[in-house]
């Protein structure tokens, strides 16, 4: 009986692994700090440095769980991690004020893309993404300076600030899934090449903004989150710098 041909692998870079070694620490520090997040789901905002609008219960709502066809597709992403967390630690009270936020992504780069899996695959990434922007700035009050690690950081974190981060994660994430089917799967399909275009795009745009959003994030946590997820002249930076990472854990 004739062998199938096996498809060589895809060459796997050194971004590739300080991308898995990012969504290992992120799923690391959720799992560490479950008895925190437990804790402060029966919190006040402002007992967790947080706006009025932004009650902690509410930001840990996990989102809809993502359709089954979506699955393939993220988990071809390597965020299987990102959908299935908060559907395992979310709560299912409140109403998230970053979910709007996190939708508006998707449905931006989605315009003229028809539904099926890789849609499907991309709204279920923004969606997780609003999830765990919510969890890390329900435990940023806990944290410390992503510069000076020791200090404290005792401010409460704009709502402004908080959707513009869930922005950057949600279309990081759905850069990632689409730029991965793109790789696997070919380049023939012209709506979802033009969505991967319209990613990138976004993601030049909102490059110029990152500094001074990562300086308004200022915890450790929250700014690796962000600036890990999307490339930019600051993604990875910690780990091309020999810096490291899980300083606080």
């Amino acid at each position: 009986m004739a062998r199938e041909l096996l498809r060589p692998p895809r060459p796997v870079g050194v971004s590739d692994g300080w991308e898995a070694l990012s969504d290992g620490l992120a799923v690391q520090r959720i799992h560490l700090h479950r008895a925190e997040l437990e804790e402060a789901s029966g919190k006040g905002a402002a007992e967790c440095g947080l706006p009025a609008q932004a009650v902690p219960l509410a930001l840990l709502r996990r989102p809809e769980p993502p359709a089954d066809a979506a699955t393939p597709v993220v988990t071809a992403a390597g965020l299987l991690a990102l959908v299935t967390v908060p559907q395992q630690v979310g709560r299912t009270s409140g109403t998230s004020q970053l979910a709007p936020a996190a939708s508006s992504v998707a449905e931006a780069l989605l315009v003229g893309t028809p539904q099926g899996a890789v849609a499907d695959a991309v709204r279920a990434v923004c969606a997780a993404s609003a999830w765990w922007v919510g969890a890390f700035a329900v435990l940023r009050h806990l944290g410390g300076h992503h510069i000076t690690i020791d200090d404290d950081v005792t401010d409460t974190v704009p709502l402004a600030t908080l959707t513009e981060a869930t922005r950057a994660v949600a279309l990081g994430s759905a850069l990632r899934v689409l730029r991965r089917h793109l790789q696997q799967n070919g380049d023939d399909d012209p709506e979802v090449r033009a969505a991967y275009c319209r990613a990138v795009t976004e993601a030049v745009v909102t490059e110029a903004g990152m500094p001074a959003l990562l300086e308004s994030l200022a915890e450790l946590r929250l700014v690796d989150l962000v600036s890990n997820a999307l490339p930019w002249r600051g993604q990875f930076l910690k780990y091309r710098s020999g810096l490291g990472a899980g300083q606080v854990e």
